[in-house]
């Protein structure tokens, strides 16, 4: 019966669909083949293409993080990752498009559009928006889906979501394809944490736990020295006013922010002949000469950053329990850094002399 039924599903997708076929598509875990139409359409979008010009750390790709790494390789993990664990194809779908709001340079966005420190993510609060606007909410409706039930959230979607600091699927494929670029672990390493790992009872687990450990070090690393350094966040600060000086004098519009691609505005505005626009550009390419760590007493500016870091559920004598609670130093080092950031980054900044 259940393969009269594959059959007929078959003829079904084909007279609505067109003939099926299957699409390799090569992503950082292997070569997939794909044959649902609607993810073939959704891939091969330009929408979704874009993704592969949008870097997956913004502005650190040109100063701190040279990583090429990008949404678009991110957003193909998490989506095979849900894939191979036997998730429903609408979670795939929601891990596949999950990141393809995010506009130029990333977290910038949330500069631009003043949502940084905000709980929810600009990228997030324009999620169902952008669908539309991109063109993908047709092809979601061509095959009976909708923007909104495609929204990234935990109560649809707890494969893909769980709060910090939970292993969700977004927060593994970005902490093992991070962690191989930074050196943290092998590829082989990265491999065998992807096929090990498994989604059950509405919890990532894994007995890989040396493994683990290695992606918790690397997410104490990046809270600190990336996603939520002070140094990260005056970056995005200087060049998000660049931008929005860009804005205002004419020289991008909204839509360059929302659909454009990095290197194309980063070239713009290397070149713009605005001094407000050249001084920020050039803070953004010397930033170690214009901003400094200070005490608190002495800063012009005290950031406080999300910490990102990851704490496993392991199964130790049938309960699941935290990584860190196996191992004293790695919660010594986890919750150093958490109260760490949590006092925030004191910062004091040096303004460029002036050019004669």
């Amino acid at each position: 019966m259940s393969r009269i039924i594959s059959i007929l599903t078959l003829i079904v997708t084909c007279l609505f669909y067109g003939p099926v076929f299957a699409v390799q598509i090569e992503t950082f875990y292997g070569i997939v083949d794909i044959e649902e139409p609607v993810l073939i359409e959704l891939i091969e979008s330009p929408a979704f293409q874009r993704l592969k010009h949008i870097h997956q750390y913004g502005v650190a790709y040109y100063t701190t993080h040279r990583e090429e790494y990008t949404r678009y390789d991110h957003c193909l993990g998490v989506f095979l990752l849900l894939r191979a664990k036997n998730c429903s194809l609408k979670e795939q779908i929601a891990g596949l498009l999950h990141d393809v709001s995010h506009t130029i340079f990333s977290h910038v966005g949330d500069w631009i559009f003043h949502r940084q420190n905000q709980e929810i993510d600009y990228q997030d609060f324009t999620h169902s928006d952008y669908l539309e606007g991109s063109g993908l909410g047709e092809i979601l409706r061509k095959y009976g889906y909708t923007c909104e039930e495609l929204q990234p959230l935990q109560k649809y979607f707890p494969a893909l979501e769980q709060p910090l600091p939970t292993l969700c699927a977004d927060r593994i494929d970005y902490n093992i394809q991070g962690a191989f670029y930074q050196g943290f672990i092998t590829y082989e390493e990265a491999l065998r944490i992807f096929h090990e790992i498994q989604f059950v009872d509405g919890a990532w687990i894994s007995n890989e736990y040396e493994l683990l450990k290695k992606l918790v070090r690397y997410s104490i690393f990046m809270s600190q020295d990336c996603w939520g350094s002070g140094t990260e966040y005056i970056l995005s600060m200087w060049l998000a006013a660049a931008i929005i000086r860009g804005i205002d004098i004419g020289i991008f519009t909204i839509e360059d922010v929302r659909f454009g691609i990095d290197q194309e505005i980063w070239d713009r505005l290397l070149v713009l002949n605005d001094p407000l626009i050249q001084k920020n550009m050039h803070m953004i390419m010397n930033y170690s000469d214009y901003h400094c760590l200070v005490s608190a007493e002495e800063a012009d500016l005290v950031i406080i950053s999300k910490f990102r870091g990851i704490d496993p559920l392991v199964i130790v004598d049938g309960k699941r329990v935290r990584l860190t609670t196996t191992d004293p130093i790695l919660a010594e080092d986890f919750y150093t850094a958490k109260d760490r950031m949590a006092k925030g980054w004191a910062i004091k900044l040096h303004e460029p002399a002036l050019q004669h």
